[in-house]
């Protein structure tokens, strides 16, 4: 049997176990050591489940996902490159030929194994599935950071070596984000929160940018006007999630021909934008969409992404209530720059 935490979709949560699965034709089990939390888990609690496909309910979260193989078909680990014992990063989109999946978001624990997020012992591997080596001489919990990155290795994709970058937003995302400007090559990064960020806008210096700033305590033009001595940002990346309104900011920090990749989720529609801002000065607007599982591991596995100052909280599953609540109730007094579940 595996041990599985389920979601109902209606804002509760069970511990369950249900039987441990074989490796289906193409695919495989994989043993989970280890699954980051993520605010769309916190989403998907709630019954919202952000895939234009929809979701399915009862489900097992998470989709930050390391583990080693435990069973898989000789013919299937000639085909991934793996063995039984391997580490590996799950990539959590699927592409079937009826469509996308995401483990550990749009499966029902009554469709096949049921196992199919992280936030269980056993995940079951379908046909199609992505999986990536990962290193073995790092905890598995660190690992999970290969998630976010691979999200944030494709937001980069406009900084050019030598670029001043913005970063709105300290969360989990906005840290994958810090490391990645860093790998393309920026020179100086920047990164913006609110007061309530303090904890989150400090750490964000000690993975590497260079200022972090409270956008409540500062006049955040004029402070970037002082750093980048006028010439502001070249790139203004948003990911912060929740309000609108710094999407309006990103307009006024970045330079004429610059950048701005829109990635954090809001809560509703965006006031005060002129479109005239785009073609009068240039501005290249760039969704904040897309997945590269394999640069992320790239990185983690050359020693360029500082995994350990990355983490923050870690938890075993038993303990999944203080984890979650550690995502769900934060505060300046009590916050972590991110929060696993360690099952190894």
């Amino acid at each position: 049997m595996s041990r599985a935490i389920v979601f109902s979709g209606h804002e509760t949560w069970e511990e369950r176990e249900l039987p441990e699965p074989e490796p289906p034709i193409g695919g495989a089990v994989l043993r989970v050591e280890a699954t980051g939390l993520c605010h769309s888990d916190v989403d998907h609690f709630r019954g919202n489940v952000h895939t234009s496909w929809g979701g399915a309910f009862p489900s097992v979260p998470g989709h930050e996902i390391v583990g080693r193989i435990d069973k898989i078909r000789p013919e299937t680990a000639a085909e991934w490159r793996v063995e039984e014992g391997d580490r590996v990063a799950v990539r959590e989109l699927l592409i079937t030929p009826e469509g996308n999946r995401i483990y550990g978001h749009d499966f029902s624990i009554h469709e096949g194994s049921g196992l199919y997020g992280g936030f269980a012992e056993h995940l079951e591997l379908l046909p199609g599935s992505k999986v990536y080596r990962l290193r073995e001489d790092r905890p598995a919990d660190e690992l999970t950071f290969f998630e976010p990155l691979s999200c944030a290795v494709t937001w980069v994709a406009p900084v050019r070596q030598g670029d001043v970058v913005l970063i709105e937003g300290p969360g989990h995302m906005g840290m994958a984000t810090i490391v990645a400007a860093r790998a393309a090559g920026a020179s100086t990064i920047i990164v913006t929160g609110t007061g309530r960020d303090r904890f989150r806008l400090d750490h964000a210096l000690r993975v590497g940018a260079d200022h972090a700033l409270d956008v409540e305590n500062n006049d955040v033009v004029e402070r970037v006007r002082e750093i980048t001595n006028g010439q502001m940002t070249d790139v203004v990346i948003d990911a912060a999630s929740g309000s609108p309104e710094t999407v309006n900011l990103a307009m006024h920090l970045v330079r004429k021909g610059g950048h701005v990749v829109l990635a954090g989720m809001k809560d509703g529609p965006l006031e005060g934008f002129h479109p005239d801002w785009i073609p009068t000065r240039r501005i290249t607007v760039h969704p904040g969409a897309g997945l590269d599982t394999e640069r992320a591991a790239e990185l983690i596995n050359a020693g360029q992404i500082p995994t350990t100052d990355l983490l923050g909280d870690s938890y075993p599953l038993d303990r999944f209530a203080d984890a979650f609540s550690l995502m769900t109730e934060r505060t300046p007094e009590r916050d972590s720059i991110r929060i696993a579940l360690n099952l190894s």
